[in-house]
């Protein structure tokens, strides 16, 4: 097996692995959530299981069936974007709120959240966009404002719209990563860098309930017992976990927290936690190095292919990736206002994990075409160093 193929296959099995835990924490984090709703206590599990089996197929057909550079064709470039704006604007018309956030279209009894496909989107676009102007987005300001203002801020402001300023940020940090390795001006760079930190700051200040999860985290203790949004009951419960579960864990299907529901979105917002109480340390730290595995051959992928569009994408989708688990490790470790960000692979969520295997299925299409491995071998001798 040639070694890009390698990458292919391996950053696939670390994403269907890390799925196949998850469908076994979702069940244990909600079994007696399902049973207290009266519905069947493998009711999460089995949805989760048939998102699973749809993601790793379209991983699969876009590996073998679609060559990431069509995305690079004028006509599906802005197919793309369009589907991605359309999914954006369907979801503030039509959209349910749950928990302070607008985020679902609920259609016979199955929920998606327009917003997980939309950011893999929108950064298949921008990079690919990129590339395509780069001339005229490196010498002319107008181009750079006019891909800022359309390829980013407007589907940012969607987003925020939503209520939604967790994935605002992740797609905000993906585009800025790829502007970077560019090698564009700094200064045009500046520009994008200070207008998000202006709406950042306008989205915090604007919403009460944001503000007052930047004061629970700096202080959760004080914030225990007042009820509802402004509670900080879950995070200090998240904490409770990681010592329960200590180095080596309850067990699982043995967390206290999730059957007695003190940790209420174990199966969820908080399924890192969950995660730690079941299987301690260990378990934690296996589960954060997979994902480092995966954002080592994502930028390992992006490093060596010689296609600009496919660096690009590389790199914005493997941080899409990866900046969704720290966060969501960050919140459920007290060292980040919660956000909802889920845990990609793991807590429910079909919309998520789909998006997720769109994701890895072009990472997988772009490796399949990486250059062949070089030829040139270094040996290290005691008198030197010499290349053959």
């Amino acid at each position: 097996m040639k070694v890009r193929e390698y990458y292919s296959w391996i950053i696939l099995s670390s994403a269907v692995v890390l799925s196949l835990l998850g469908l076994l924490f979702v069940y244990t984090g909600s079994y007696f959530w399902c049973i207290k709703s009266g519905a069947p206590p493998y009711a999460y599990t089995l949805k989760q299981a048939v998102a699973l089996v749809i993601g790793v197929s379209v991983a699969l057909a876009i590996y073998k069936l679609i060559d990431y550079r069509d995305f690079s064709s004028k006509k599906v470039l802005w197919s793309i974007y369009f589907l991605a704006i359309a999914l954006l604007v369907t979801v503030l018309l039509f959209g349910k709120e749950i928990n302070n956030s607008k985020s679902w279209i609920i259609v016979g009894g199955f929920s998606f959240q327009p917003a997980e496909l939309a950011k893999v989107l929108i950064i298949i676009f921008d990079s690919a966009y990129i590339r395509y102007k780069w001339y005229d987005i490196s010498r002319n300001l107008k181009y750079f404002v006019a891909f800022i203002l359309f390829g980013l801020i407007l589907p940012d402001l969607l987003i925020l719209a939503e209520g939604d300023l967790g994935s605002a940020m992740i797609l905000t940090i993906s585009v800025f990563a790829i502007l970077f390795i560019t090698g564009l001006n700094v200064k045009y760079i500046l520009f994008p860098v200070g207008l998000g930190t202006v709406m950042f700051t306008l989205a915090v200040v604007t919403a009460p309930y944001r503000l007052m999860r930047i004061k629970m985290l700096l202080n959760p203790e004080q914030y225990m017992q007042t009820g509802g949004k402004y509670s900080s009951y879950q995070l200090v419960q998240a904490f409770v976990a990681f010592a329960k579960g200590g180095i080596t864990g309850m067990g699982i299907g043995n967390g206290v927290l999730s059957k007695f529901q003190f940790l209420t979105f174990a199966f969820s917002d908080f399924m890192y936690a969950h995660i730690a109480e079941e299987t301690g340390a260990i378990g934690a730290v296996l589960v954060l190095l997979t994902f480092l595995l995966i954002l080592y051959l994502g930028l390992s992928i992006a490093d060596r292919t010689d296609e600009q569009v496919g660096k690009y994408m590389a790199l914005g989708l493997t941080l899409y990736i990866f900046l969704q688990a720290a966060v969501h490790i960050g919140v459920n470790l007290g060292l980040l206002p919660t956000t909802g960000i889920t845990l990609p692979f793991m807590s429910l969520g079909g919309s998520s994990l789909i998006s997720s295997f769109l994701a890895v299925g072009v990472l997988m299409s772009i490796a399949r075409n990486l250059p062949p491995e070089s030829k040139v071998t270094v040996r290290l001798l005691d008198k030197g160093r010499y290349a053959e």
